[in-house]
């Protein structure tokens, strides 16, 4: 049974009210990216003060695992997301109270996600969705990633042997 760690639930609500504000129909894969980016820069503690001890534990060192991942190559994770932001396109939905479902290749990106914990025998992490993302060579994160000067090969080998370091891929 796969697991979706509390950390990447996060993840994917902050991605669904940033495609929310976008007023797009579903959750993409730069929405995807753009969570991630957004999530390293929360102050967990101040915005989940009501999560149990363990929980709120759980989600930060997974988040400091993610920033500590994604931190090393941009240094200017603010930046990067607004730019991200900038790029994508507005939609013409709604931006109504009913829950965003992913579009194909935001699951495609989760099914990703999902066997690379498989094989880490882990929940499904931020760090999964990363490389998932990464993997799948979107133009709008290429964009991203060459405006903030990140190779993306180099990126994603690091953001691999991250993960194989320490969840033991």
């Amino acid at each position: 049974m796969i697991r979706h760690s509390k950390s990447l639930l996060l993840v994917w609500r902050i991605a669904e009210l940033e495609a929310s504000n976008l007023k797009q129909d579903t959750i993409k894969s730069a929405h995807l990216f753009l969570g991630i980016l957004k999530v390293v820069e929360i102050n967990i503690s101040k915005v989940f003060d009501n999560l149990k001890e363990n929980d709120l534990e759980e989600i930060k060192r997974d988040i400091a695992d993610l920033k500590g991942c994604v931190g090393e190559y941009i240094s200017d994770l603010t930046y990067a997301r607004r730019f991200l932001r900038h790029i994508l396109p507005k939609g013409s939905g709604s931006s109504s109270s009913e829950r965003l479902r992913r579009n194909k290749t935001a699951r495609m990106v989760f099914g990703d996600a999902e066997a690379l914990a498989q094989k880490t025998r882990s929940p499904v992490l931020p760090t999964h969705l990363l490389m998932a993302l990464l993997k799948l060579d979107d133009a709008q994160t290429k964009t991203v990633l060459e405006k903030v000067h990140v190779e993306l090969d180099s990126f994603r080998k690091y953001v691999f042997s991250y993960i194989s370091k320490s969840r033991k891929l």
